[in-house]
């Protein structure tokens, strides 16, 4: 059997008004809670204008806490007081960051499953 070189992603920081904060790889634990944020943001993108982006604030906020407390380094109180706008790109951020990642991972696991098929045969 040949090993396979498993990826682990890093975390990346970024800015939020002059403060350090680290964005950090969505953990299997948390991988459905992600999912259903992400494509909710995902939907919402594709229509997004300033008010979309507060509507879907407005209906999404404790998903979106919830979801920011697992995948950054932002605390309780910094979590609750970002303005909403804010709030919906820091998680654009995370979401851009764990995909370039699974972009990054995934013509691997491919290969190595294609590799694992052939050599069955």
């Amino acid at each position: 059997m040949s090993s396979l070189e498993i990826l682990f992603p890093e975390s990346k920081t970024i800015t939020i008004a002059g403060s350090k904060v680290t964005i950090k790889p969505i953990a299997l634990e948390h991988f459905e809670l992600f999912g259903r944020a992400s494509s909710s943001l995902i939907e919402m993108l594709s229509s997004a204008g300033v008010q979309q982006i507060n509507q879907y604030a407005a209906a999404h906020a404790s998903e979106l806490r919830q979801v920011l407390k697992v995948s950054t380094s932002l605390g309780w109180l910094q979590r609750r007081r970002l303005p909403a706008a804010v709030a919906v790109q820091v998680f654009v951020a995370v979401v851009r960051e764990n995909a370039s990642f699974f972009g990054e991972a995934l013509p691997r696991m491919v290969e190595a499953l294609n590799g694992a098929m052939l050599s069955s045969d």
